[in-house]
């Protein structure tokens, strides 16, 4: 079991069997960039054994919209040794996705293939983008990324549609434990003009030994560069701003600065999880646009702007140490809104 760290696109939770959740998303978007499209398998654990359910969500980002399939726990099937996941007559793992998805009122099917998974490197003390966190027994949510960008050929029937993924790109990644944070902040894109740059970025209020703090885990795959800064690096979390419909922040360490923005126009309704139980609710927007700034000592390294982009914020954004903007945008995320302003 402890091997299976060094492998977070595994599955992790063998031995739980109650407050437990563990979810998979996998994101596709069209060579042309019509279409984005997100499917989260998973399993969810409630307060008493045998309490809970299986699951596949799947979000639609040009309208924003989003559809729940559950199952009963035994139709969840996962694998610890690789990458497999099989929730009802659906599965995924390392060659790509098949989707089997029906209720009367909604149904996807198809089968898309995943080429060439770029994986974050591990090391001994660093199993994944946690970093040395990956050991810390009681965190009450863990993050693992499972591939950074791949390529994607295939179709979806969706109620009745057909989508063609033939020369899109695909992003994978991953939570699991007993809960979502209290608040958070997310972005991720891997749609610059250059095929395979990728970027992640994640901020997070963290409980902590009775307490929390604020940390982050960011990810940028720039041409043959690999940057990975998080709290554990000694990066420092410089600016976080929240405004109506617009996510501002700084990220440094030495000589290194990273500057994102990212803005949405609409979100989709998500499921996230409360002590195992899918019973919170969040907004995820996948046509969100980011714009990506990184210098190196006053240097620029990658400079770029990225669009189907997926953002979440959710929580409270003061918590994040943020500014925040009163408006409409953020508020669907459910953010208070106060009235100070972002600046250029």
């Amino acid at each position: 079991m402890a091997f299976a760290l060094w492998h977070p696109e595994r599955y992790q939770g063998q031995r739980r069997t109650r407050r437990y959740f563990e979810g998979w998303y996998f994101k596709q978007v069209s060579a042309d960039l019509s279409e984005s499209w997100s499917f989260i398998p998973g399993i969810s654990r409630g307060e008493a054994r045998g309490e809970g359910y299986s699951f596949v969500q799947v979000i639609e980002g040009s309208q924003g919209r989003t559809w729940w399939f559950q199952y009963p726990l035994e139709a969840f099937r996962a694998s610890s040794k690789e990458l497999s996941i099989q929730v009802g007559e659906s599965s995924f793992d390392w060659s790509g996705a098949h989707l089997s998805l029906a209720d009367g009122t909604a149904s996807f099917y198809g089968d898309i293939s995943y080429d060439c998974c770029k994986r974050l490197p591990t090391r001994l003390f660093s199993p994944g983008v946690m970093g040395p966190f990956s050991f810390v027994p009681f965190m009450e949510c863990r993050h693992g990324l499972v591939s950074l960008d791949h390529g994607l050929r295939g179709q979806l029937l969706a109620n009745g549609r057909r989508v063609d993924f033939d020369g899109g790109r695909g992003y994978a990644e991953k939570d699991w434990g007993s809960s979502m944070p209290e608040s958070w902040i997310w972005t991720q894109s891997n749609n610059f003009v250059s095929s395979g740059d990728s970027f992640m970025l994640s901020v997070a209020r963290i409980p902590w030994l009775g307490s929390s703090f604020t940390g982050f885990l960011c990810v940028a795959s720039l041409g043959d560069r690999l940057l990975v800064e998080a709290t554990y690096t000694g990066a420092r979390l410089r600016e976080v701003c929240v405004g109506d419909g617009i996510v501002k922040a700084v990220i440094e360490r030495g000589g290194e600065l990273i500057e994102v923005e990212a803005t949405r126009s609409r979100g989709g309704i998500l499921r996230a999880p409360v002590n195992g139980l899918l019973s919170r609710r969040i907004a995820e927007s996948m046509d969100a646009v980011l714009r990506l700034r990184w210098t190196s000592s006053g240097r620029l390294v990658f400079e770029g702007e990225a669009r189907n982009a997926g953002l979440e914020v959710v929580g409270k954004a003061a918590g994040l140490g943020s500014v925040v903007v009163g408006g409409t945008g953020i508020a669907s995320a459910g953010l208070p809104l106060g009235r100070a302003a972002c600046g250029p």
